[in-house]
């Protein structure tokens, strides 16, 4: 049995370090996807936002299915076939080597993702049996996930630079099979994964009631909105990051992996900060997520005012900060602010919405670098994190923020 020591209980400690893993594992297939694409499609970046669009294309085409039948699933069990079945993919990518099947695999990874991601989220919250504690293994789970950003990109540099991108794959795919054995080991009362429908609620009663609480609840909806808004930018950044170091400072493409070290070592700083100083339970939620907005915004616009790529990756450090404080900032507000049992499948919902604004921020991300400019690409991106900063401050629905004082 795996045993974890921390101050966060063990189960949902081992949840977190589920993801966390899953997370080392697909840092080392970012860079090395982006690297490979570029490599087999003579350094397009069109062709690269293409590949990236089909993170979010899942969503934007089954996400409203997958809404109405999630909670119809032992959570369990589809985490585990999940991870599985995303192992076998990965490896695919290097053996058949093709764009064309590049495009298909990350397409059916990401078909796999959509499921897993609402559902372990949606679990979180009951196997952590209380709000703060909620509240404070999000917090930890960004922190985990900046550490395995940090150390999957200095690895990643090393693999890359001393036997090539295939390896990465590998150890993807690894780290897919890792988290399985994380999430089986999990000892909770076997009805926290049962499914919570059973056989006689339909499929379009079951989606109808998620987009009915959506319709009567402005806070979560909002919610819902900016996560769909803000993918349009998180989109466009992956796309433009790739190509950074050779467009604006003309060094070697290879030198990506210190940029996404540099938005590590910031997204690390935010974890920390968030758990270490309680930030979204004494400032609330609201200002947490509108400040990460604001430096992710104005660090992302700095970026091409600096004259060398280390300057530039200090400034991307901010945008990892500020990409850590809205990120959990606004999940962890969803999990607490929605009932268990339409949580799941209000989740599934915002990933319709962050499938649809991802697609779009990394196709148009690609096309508008390609035709006009990777510098007017990048100030369009950070103008957008700021006036989401603003609609955050403003917006009389979400001025509510504190966390509940009872697990929902």
């Amino acid at each position: 049995m795996i045993r974890i020591s921390s101050t966060l209980h063990p189960n949902i400690h081992k949840l977190v370090i589920s993801q966390a893993l899953s997370k080392f594992g697909d840092n080392f297939t970012e860079v090395a996807l982006a690297i490979f694409v570029l490599s087999i499609t003579n350094g397009s970046v069109f062709d690269l936002g293409v590949v990236l669009a089909m993170v979010y294309a899942p969503n934007i085409l089954l996400g409203w299915a997958v809404a109405g039948v999630i909670d119809h699933f032992n959570k369990r069990r589809t985490l585990v076939v999940a991870d599985v079945g995303r192992a076998v993919l990965v490896i695919s990518i290097p053996v058949v080597h093709n764009y064309g099947w590049t495009v298909a695999a990350v397409f059916l990874m990401y078909s796999f993702a959509m499921i897993y991601r609402p559902m372990v989220r949606g679990v979180q919250p009951q196997i952590a049996g209380d709000p703060l504690i909620n509240q404070k293994s999000g917090a930890r789970q960004q922190t985990y996930y900046a550490v395995a950003d940090a150390t999957a990109f200095l690895a990643a540099a090393g693999v890359l630079f001393v036997w090539g991108v295939s390896p990465a794959f590998f150890i993807n795919a690894a780290t897919y099979l890792g988290a399985s054995v994380f999430i089986l080991s999990i000892s909770v009362p076997q009805e926290t994964w049962e499914p919570l429908a059973r056989g006689t609620i339909k499929f379009w009663q079951q989606l109808k009631e998620g987009y009915r609480y959506l319709y009567s609840d402005a806070k979560v909806a909002q919610l819902t909105l900016l996560s769909a808004c803000l993918a349009v930018g998180v989109g466009s950044l992956n796309t433009f990051t790739a190509p950074l170091s050779e467009r604006i400072w003309h060094v070697s493409s290879h030198h990506y992996v210190w940029l996404v070290f540099a938005m590590a070592i910031g997204s690390l700083i935010s974890g920390w900060l968030l758990e270490k100083f309680n930030l979204m339970e004494r400032w609330t939620f609201r200002p947490v997520i509108a400040l990460g907005l604001v430096l992710a915004g104005a660090g992302y616009a700095l970026v091409i005012t600096m004259p060398t790529w280390w300057l530039g990756a200090f400034c991307l450090m901010l945008v990892g900060l500020g990409n850590g404080a809205f990120g959990v900032g606004i999940m962890v507000w969803i999990q607490q602010s929605t009932p268990q049992e339409v949580r799941t499948r209000v989740l599934a919902i915002r990933g319709i919405g962050m499938g649809i604004g991802g697609a779009l921020g990394a196709a148009w991300g690609g096309w508008f670098a390609q035709t006009a400019g990777l510098t007017g690409a990048i100030l369009s991106a950070g103008a957008l994190w700021i006036v989401l900063a603003v609609w955050c401050v403003s917006s009389t629905a979400l001025g509510r923020s504190r966390v509940p004082k009872r697990a929902a």
